[in-house]
């Protein structure tokens, strides 16, 4: 399956922002503005993209990310969902990274949960408890993975873009 280059959630912010610079070049508007429409335009085409992500014949029964970003933290913790310890591994992700999360294992979605809260700015140590959020259960047959996508100050939404069931290794978007 190939995954689409841009998102299609991002194609009424690109459209939008493409006109308003089109339309500054056509009715040649101040320098500056034209500029600063062309930046917003580029912002949104590289905030939505969805570069495709293959992993290697060798990640079979492998853990992968689930998305780009900066690990923040690795510690013990009981697990939304399943409420048992396990590893979890923190990702941030800025402004800079791609918005997509993928499955982190080949498996099942066997439960999801959205959690309405907050939009606390994700540096906040209370930010991963207030605010909204969704948890996706994973499971490969010996394991269970729980993805908990946490919105942010700057980023409100989560998009679920699969439901419950089986799902390949990173090619399904979360």
């Amino acid at each position: 399956m190939k995954t689409e280059i841009i998102l299609k959630e991002g194609y009424p912010f690109i459209l939008t922002s493409g006109l308003f610079f089109v339309l500054s070049l056509v009715f040649h508007f101040n320098v500056f503005f034209q500029i600063v429409l062309f930046i917003v335009f580029a912002f949104f085409v590289f905030f939505f993209r969805n570069p495709e992500r293959i992993p290697e014949d060798s990640a079979k029964g492998a853990v992968i990310s689930p998305s780009d970003g900066t690990v923040l933290e690795i510690v013990e913790s009981k697990a939304p969902i399943i409420n048992e310890e396990c590893l979890k591994i923190s990702i941030r992700l800025s402004l800079l990274d791609v918005h997509v999360q993928r499955s982190p294992v080949e498996g099942e979605i066997t439960a999801i949960e959205y959690i309405h809260g907050l939009f606390l700015n994700l540096l906040d140590k209370k930010a991963s408890r207030l605010n909204e959020q969704n948890r996706v259960l994973f499971e490969t047959g010996k394991n269970k993975i729980v993805v908990n996508q946490i919105a942010g100050f700057i980023t409100r939404r989560i998009i679920m873009f699969t439901g419950l069931g089986k799902i390949k290794l990173a090619k399904g978007m979360v």
